[in-house]
């Protein structure tokens, strides 16, 4: 994934604070709410990932926090404002989100996916026009996609398809980014790419939240860290003061044993998780 820096100017300059308060969420037929009772803030120039073992409600509350799904306690509101309370154009304008996986009903190629992302900023029957493309080429260029523009997004692999839905939201210039997983089928190489990605995007000032499942890179990228558990905030704060044994092990269930990260690098000394086998203790 290439570039550094912002690559132009976004429109405006509106650099709005996403916040949940007090969210609870109970799926259809479930007994118990997968989220509870959750307050957070994704705030411009920030990276805030959200972790924890699998069911914890991590995806559920990035839902919630896009307006995917309704809390049914608690609100989100962007700014000031509720966020059921704009328009699907509005909510795109503001946020743009990578799923874990989708699939497309029809054949499309990847410019056109990544070309999808302009959508929010055109009228109804209003052609794409110069600076629509220029974007998309530079998002294509920043997720290392571009040599696969003119493919068919079938014939990618789950790690390819994986960053074409990454540069659609970057050519969205939506000033919150929400991804859900998005390391998923990236080799090593690839996800330290994005968390550099990221690293860039939050320096132009984007707000941003990740949910993860890699404790290590949040670590070492992340300025915040939301340890979720069974719908719960068992803690939120920078990674280096909320990982520790004892709370990881009470989440997790499993031995585990946390390092400094050795470096070198601006995230020297940042805590690195490793899981043990029972039997060593």
């Amino acid at each position: 994934m290439k570039g550094a820096g912002s690559g132009g100017a976004r429109p405006g300059d509106w650099r709005p604070v996403l916040r949940g308060r007090g969210l609870t969420y109970v799926h259809p037929r479930a007994e118990e709410p997968a989220v509870r009772e959750v307050s957070l803030s994704v705030s411009p120039g920030q990276l805030l990932a959200v972790a924890g073992p699998n069911g914890a409600g991590k995806s559920t509350l990035l839902r919630l926090l896009s307006g995917a799904l309704r809390p049914d306690a608690g609100d989100v509101r962007l700014d000031e404002r509720a966020l059921g309370d704009l328009s699907d154009r509005e909510r795109a304008r503001a946020i743009a989100v990578v799923p874990q996986s989708e699939s497309s009903p029809f054949p499309v190629t990847v410019r056109e996916m990544v070309g999808m992302g302009r959508y929010a900023h055109l009228g109804r029957w209003e052609p794409v026009g110069n600076r629509d493309r220029a974007v998309v080429d530079r998002a294509l260029e920043r997720c290392a996609v571009a040599p696969f523009a003119e493919r068919q997004l079938e014939e990618l692999s789950g790690g390819e398809r994986q960053r074409v839905r990454i540069a659609r939201a970057l050519a969205q210039e939506a000033p919150i980014l929400l991804l859900d997983e998005p390391t998923a089928g990236l080799d090593l190489r690839f996800q330290m790419e994005l968390f550099h990605l990221l690293r860039e995007l939050r320096a132009d000032g984007l707000a941003l939240l990740l949910v993860t499942h890699d404790l290590n890179l949040a670590a070492r990228f992340a300025d915040r860290l939301l340890l979720l558990d069974r719908g719960r905030a068992e803690a939120i704060g920078p990674p280096a003061e909320i990982l520790s044994r004892e709370a990881l092990e009470g989440v997790y269930e499993w031995p585990l044993r946390l390092v400094p990260h050795p470096g070198p690098g601006s995230d020297t000394g940042a805590p690195q998780t490793i899981p043990l086998r029972r039997d060593d203790g």
